[in-house]
C-alpha cells in the first residue's frame, strides 16, 4: 500500500466575510474618546452586557450543553455591572459565577482552590457572544489570542492575571469596541504552536490547531495522513509556512521527500504525497468554516 501523505490547502471564506474581516482590521482600534456623563457611560455599558447576555442565552453550543442536563436549572441574568450564571441540580453540574465589567473589560476570576473550570468555559461562551455583538469573527478572535502566544505577542485584548500572593486567576476580554489585529497578518502555526503536538505514530490520531488566520486540523497515522489547512482571506506564505512547519512536528512517513521536493505553494503530487486547493463541502460544513 503507498503511503501518502495528503496535504490539502483551501480558501473557504467567502468574498462577503472576507470584506467584514477588512472592515473590522481598518475600523478597529482604541475605543474613541467620547463625552458623556457616568449616567450615559453606565446605560452605555448595561446595554452593551444586556446584549452579550442575550447573545450567550442564544448561543447554539450553550444551549447544547444545557441539554444534557434535563434536571438541572440553568439561570442567567444581569443585575448591576454583571452577568451572573447559575446553576443547580443533581446531576454533578452547579455553582454561582459572576463575570465583572470592570472599564472597558468582561472579567472572570478562579480562584486558586477551585478546580472547577465551568466558569472559564462561560466566560468564552460569553467572549463569542461578545465578539457578535461587537461584529468581529469569532474564529479570528480566537486564533488571535493564540497567535499572540504563539508569537510572544503583548495582548490588551485577552489577558489573564495571576495573583502570586493568593493564586487567583483574573481573565479579562476586552469589550468596549472591535479589536484591532493587524499582527494577524504575520501569524502562522510555528513551532511553539505545535508545542504539545507529537509526531504521528500507527496509531490514528486526530488534532486542530490555530494561530492567528491560520486552522490547521490533521486526521490519520504515520503511514497515512491527512493535514487541512486553511487560511482567512486570501491564501498568503503563512499557509505554507504553516504546512511546513506542522508537518515537520507530525513526521509521517516520507515527510522527508515532501520537505525536499514541496518547495512553494502549489498544487500537485509526488512520490508519497499529494496537494490541493479544494475540499469536499460536506467536510467545509462539518468543521464549520
Amino acid at each position: 500500500m503507498s503511503k501518502t501523505i495528503k496535504t490539502v490547502v483551501s480558501l473557504l471564506i467567502a468574498a462577503a466575510v472576507i470584506m467584514s474581516f477588512a472592515a473590522c482590521s481598518l475600523n478597529g482600534g482604541e475605543k474613541p474618546v467620547t463625552e458623556g456623563t457616568s449616567s450615559q457611560s453606565e446605560t452605555a455599558a448595561n446595554t452593551a452586557l444586556q446584549a452579550i447576555l442575550d447573545n450567550f442565552k442564544a448561543d447554539e453550543q450553550y444551549n447544547e450543553y444545557k441539554s444534557m442536563y434535563q434536571n438541572t436549572v440553568f439561570e442567567e441574568k444581569l443585575e448591576g455591572d454583571s452577568i451572573f450564571i447559575n446553576i443547580s441540580g443533581d446531576e454533578g453540574v452547579s455553582g454561582n459565577y459572576e463575570f465583572r465589567l470592570d472599564g472597558d473589560y468582561l472579567t472572570y476570576t478562579k480562584e486558586a482552590d477551585v478546580q472547577d473550570y465551568t466558569g472559564y468555559a462561560f466566560f468564552m461562551y460569553l467572549k463569542t457572544a461578545a465578539d457578535k455583538y461587537l461584529g468581529m469573527d469569532s474564529g479570528l478572535t480566537t486564533g488571535y489570542i493564540s497567535g499572540c502566544g504563539n508569537f510572544d505577542i503583548d495582548n490588551k485584548y485577552f489577558i489573564s492575571e495571576t495573583d502570586e500572593e493568593t493564586g487567583a486567576t483574573e481573565y479579562k476580554l476586552y469589550i468596549a469596541d472591535k479589536w484591532d489585529m493587524p499582527e494577524l497578518d504575520t501569524m502562522y502555526v510555528n513551532e511553539k504552536a505545535l508545542e504539545y503536538t507529537d509526531a504521528l505514530d500507527e496509531n490514528y490520531i486526530n488534532g486542530v490547531i490555530n494561530s492567528g488566520k491560520i486552522r490547521v486540523i490533521y486526521y490519520g497515522s504515520k503511514d497515512s495522513v491527512d493535514i487541512v489547512v486553511s487560511e482567512y482571506g486570501e491564501r498568503s506564505d503563512l499557509t505554507y509556512k504553516s504546512i511546513v512547519s506542522t508537518v515537520a512536528k507530525l513526521q509521517p512517513d516520507n515527510s522527508s521527500v515532501f520537505e525536499k521536493y514541496y518547495t512553494e505553494l502549489k498544487e500537485g503530487e509526488n512520490d508519497g504525497f499529494s496537494v490541493s486547493f479544494t475540499l469536499d463541502g460536506d467536510f467545509v460544513a462539518e468543521h464549520e468554516f
